[in-house]
């Protein structure tokens, strides 16, 4: 992929923002990826809409929402009074443990909940990260990302904007880094987040049209920790449910707690 001069950040949320309102964005490359993504959906939330979260790679940081509510809670600009309760009773969150749930949550379920709950913002974190497992079958992982990107595309035609994020990594199978850049051949922006001197560079590249013959070496990876707000479902490798990570959990997408609002300070 071809790079450009880099994008500042607030030039980036402000496309994301803007009409129109479908759209799929890519943000890859170091772990500032999830931060940028979160202070994404921050903003949005902001702004009184609520914003789903899907999530593969535990990276998810409840308490960088927290802190950002506590922050910004009182009047808004427009006259409306903010708590940090309303900002965060508007972040829905699933967690997918394996391709096939990761699927099921992508392709079955939430086209439904963001119509229901009128959520303009989707966010998914390492949407490929257990699609890298050895223990699924290529062409199950083949055929499970070509129904992805089927359901990608229909939330975009539904005025769905959906921000990607995935760190990058080396994989030793030439075949599953191939996944990578397949699914951005459905991406309209696709980003590489660098560091530099400690800062974080945002690099907008060219998406690839086709699956290319030949990979690159460094895509997305899987690490960190998080946390699930989804209520419980079956448990397994080979199934379309969704574990759950949170032990009061009953199998649907829920809502952020408001009592996460009184979490650790300082930790954003």
């Amino acid at each position: 992929m071809n790079t450009h001069s880099p994008v500042p950040y607030t030039q980036l949320m402000q496309q994301f923002k803007s009409a129109p309102p479908g759209k799929l964005y890519c943000l890859h490359g170091t772990g500032g990826v999830f931060r940028i993504s979160l202070a994404a959906a921050a903003h949005v939330l902001l702004g009184g809409r609520p914003v789903t979260l899907v999530d593969g790679t535990n990276r998810f940081d409840v308490y960088y929402l927290a802190e950002f509510a506590r922050k910004h809670a009182g009047v808004h600009p427009d006259g409306r009074r903010i708590t940090p309760e309303d900002l965060l009773d508007n972040i829905f969150v699933s967690r997918a443990f394996t391709c096939y749930q990761m699927e099921a949550v992508i392709t079955e379920r939430l086209p439904l909940f963001v119509r229901q709950r009128s959520s303009p913002m989707v966010i998914i974190f390492g949407l490929l990260d257990t699609f890298y497992d050895d223990q699924a079958p290529l062409f199950q992982v083949k055929a499970g990302l070509e129904r992805i990107l089927g359901a990608l595309r229909r939330l975009r035609q539904d005025n769905v904007a959906v921000l990607l994020a995935s760190l990058d990594v080396k994989l030793g199978s030439k075949e599953r880094n191939g996944l990578f850049p397949h699914l951005m051949t459905v991406m309209d922006r696709v980003y590489r987040v660098v560091e530099d001197g400690g800062n974080q560079r945002i690099l907008p590249e060219i998406p690839p049209k086709t699956m290319p013959e030949t990979i690159p070496e460094t895509i997305n990876a899987r690490g960190g920790e998080g946390i699930h707000v989804r209520e419980g479902a079956l448990h397994g490798t080979d199934g379309t449910d969704i574990h759950d990570g949170h032990p009061a959990g009953n199998g649907k997408l829920g809502k952020i707690p408001a009592r996460v609002a009184q979490g650790r300070s300082g930790s954003a």
